[in-house]
């Protein structure tokens, strides 16, 4: 088995490093987020009184958000915020502003005006810097209430280096094609990246695909009728110990066994997985088929073979379009590649040994030696045994005993040239291809969003997605969620039994109990192309009829992209299974066009699969079966993995 070279999404608690991301760095990208997100932010980050009018919203934003996840109780502490299931917090607060939301969370503002002196995000200018004199009581636990939002309040260092960042990212921003980075590691977008005659060949290839008899569209199994599949790779997949394959080396078809399968995979080891047993991530029954693209020294695509359920003859011009439209993503998959071998540490570093006896504030330990030799004072009680006053003391010490999280440096540009460029022209790439439209209508207008999910099994080994958003019509804004899984909590470092500190520094909660870190959102409007890593979890957040009187939609191109660096089977080597190709081929064969019906039939019947079902090609019904197969074995393999990675549970153990 070969090394990989890019991480598993599969594997990731399995990893030693640790990445964690303080509240405080959180905050930061978030409300860097929010400029990225305007239109023109590249030009107006320049502009100094833009600049000074942000600033002030976000220390406005930032209050509402400390008041949502920490109440303000009595001496001035702060404890953890519970909602009730109405969302109403404490039935007395008022509501003064629109809600919009903020890296998932709800967050009083206009996100949509852009005045011209920058676009205001709808927030009243903020109130003084004095900071709020926080305590802590870690005898209230809180079951349940994971943090999103650090309890300090923004700080001068923290907006430098925000608006430092976000103008180094104007810097580097590419004009011609408007790729930029987002707030969220590893991931790109670009507005601008699809000229407008390529976008209108698409649509007008969609609307071919879309041009069937209603008894013929495929909506996808359990949507509701809402998501109409157009070209999706869980139909006609590859099934392991029943398709044909054909030897490379002789030209021969024939179905290889599972071991066999597995031996073709430079990527899995065969010995180790019969030592192991069965894996919940790795398939014995299915795989998705990749299209090969040859990519020119230029950038330039064409496919190898054909693209799995769509037909090369029928739909010969939106070949053609899909490969022009996959070698602009080319571009957005290189940084996300580039970025993904090349983790970056956190901005913030924190010490969790040492994050108490670094805060500047803090006061010595009360010494139970010392209540011992103090006498009572005027007015104390005589009878109060000294121990008692000591751990009064030491437990009014300990509320007050914070995390201290240093602010960030200065911002200083990352070395490009120390990062290794991950460069996919003059490669045979393996594509997994996807068109899909979410379709609302006044009888079914509510889209209720998806799941936490990555692409795929470690069959097909999926190291990026490029979802190409390219038409939006009467649909409100929805947007597209991030998370990392952590480390296995044994390498998590902390004091022994301080809860309290993670949650505060981290988010992370004893009682919640998952390892992992929310990344954030990006919005997902028309004309949007987007790249991620396949490590990071994703999540469509709900949407809906803007008229409901009115039908309105979303839709998709996605392309999952394979381990350039290995393969995998591929429809190079695997023929079409699709039963009704087959036979549009064998009536168009001059010696076959002229037989007889019985003659022609008895000729296609070898075509069939076999009595083991293997071989030959197989039926619309007979692929739809096998796709339910696939999705129930997925659903749980997907369960089986947020168990165990994503959101494996938190325990923390003894150190």
């Amino acid at each position: 088995m070969s090394k990989l070279e890019f991480p598993d999404p599969f594997h990731l608690k399995d990893r030693d490093e640790i990445r964690l991301e303080t509240l405080v760095e959180f905050r930061m990208r978030a409300l860097a987020g929010k400029i990225i997100e305007k239109p023109n932010w590249w030009n107006k980050v320049r502009d100094p009184l833009v600049v000074r009018k942000w600033r002030k919203e976000f220390r406005q934003i930032d209050k509402v958000l400390i008041a949502k996840f920490w109440t303000p109780l009595k001496r001035g502490r702060y404890e953890p915020r519970i909602e009730d299931d109405a969302g109403d917090d404490d039935g007395d607060e008022e509501q003064v502003m629109p809600v919009t939301v903020v890296m998932g969370m709800d967050v009083p503002m206009d996100v949509d005006r852009d005045d011209a002196d920058g676009g205001n995000m709808g927030v009243d200018e903020a109130e003084s810097e004095d900071e709020y004199e926080y305590d802590r009581d870690h005898t209230d636990k809180i079951p349940g209430r994971r943090k999103f939002w650090p309890r300090t309040k923004v700080t001068k260092a923290q907006l430098n280096y925000i608006f430092d960042w976000l103008k180094w990212l104007a810097d580097v921003r590419d004009v011609e094609t408007g790729i930029e980075a987002t707030h969220i590691p590893n991931v790109y977008q670009s507005y601008g990246l699809i000229p407008s005659e390529l976008r209108a060949a698409l649509l007008d290839g969609s609307r071919v695909l879309e041009s069937v008899p209603d008894a013929e569209k495929d909506w996808h199994p359990g949507s509701n009728n809402q998501v109409l599949d157009l070209i999706h790779p869980s139909l006609h997949c590859f099934r392991i110990g029943k398709t044909l394959v054909r030897n490379p080396e002789t030209g021969k078809l024939y179905v290889p066994s599972f071991d066999e399968y597995m031996l073709m995979r430079e990527d899995l080891d065969l010995g180790m997985y019969r030592i192991q047993g069965q894996r919940y991530s790795l398939s014995e029954q299915h795989q998705w088929l990749p299209t090969d693209f040859i990519i020119s020294q230029t950038g330039e695509v064409n496919n190898v073979s054909y693209i799995n359920n769509l037909h090369p003859d029928h739909f010969k011009p939106l070949y053609g379009t899909i490969n022009s439209v996959l070698a602009r993503f080319l571009l957005l998959w290189e940084r996300v590649l580039s970025d993904t071998r090349n983790p970056r540490d956190p901005v913030i570093q924190v010490d969790p040994y040492g994050w108490y006896e670094n805060d500047p504030r803090r006061t010595p330990e009360p010494q139970q030696e010392a209540f011992k030799k103090k006498s009572p004072g005027p007015g104390e009680n005589l009878n109060l045994n000294p121990l008692s006053a000591y751990y009064e003391a030491h437990y009014q010490w300990s509320c007050r005993r914070l995390p201290f999280i240093p602010d960030p440096p200065p911002f200083s540009p990352p070395n490009q040239n120390q990062k290794a460029h991950f460069n996919l022209k003059g490669r045979t790439i393996q594509v997994i291809v996807k068109m899909a439209n979410i379709m609302l209508t006044p009888e079914n207008r509510e889209y209720a969003g998806g799941s936490w999910h990555v692409e795929g099994m470690e069959n097909e080994r999926i190291v990026a997605t490029g979802i190409y958003y390219y038409e939006s019509a009467n649909v409100t804004e929805s947007k597209l969620g991030f998370r990392t899984a952590l480390c296995d909590d044994m390498y998590l470092r902390y004091e022994q039994s301080d809860w309290l500190g993670l949650a505060m520094a981290y988010g992370l909660d004893e009682y919640d109990g998952t390892l992992n870190q929310e990344l954030g959102s990006v919005t997902t409007k028309e004309g949007k192309c987007l790249a991620f890593p396949n490590i990071w979890q994703h999540r469509v957040s709900p949407f809906k009829l803007i008229d409901p009187t009115k039908p309105g939609h979303r839709k998709i191109l996605c392309f999952f992209l394979v381990d350039p660096t290995k393969k995998i089977l591929s429809t190079t080597v695997v023929p079409p299974q699709q039963a009704d190709w087959c036979m549009w081929e064998s009536e168009r064969a001059p010696a076959l066009r002229n037989l007889p019906v019985e003659l022609f039939e008895m000729v296609t019947d070898y075509l069939k699969p076999d009595a083991e079902g293997k071989g030959g090609v197989i039926t619309m019904e007979e692929a739809k079966e096998e796709r339910e197969k696939l999705m129930e074995e997925r659903r749980n393999a997907l369960i089986t993995q947020n168990e165990r990675v994503y959101e494996a549970e938190f325990n923390m153990c003894e150190h």
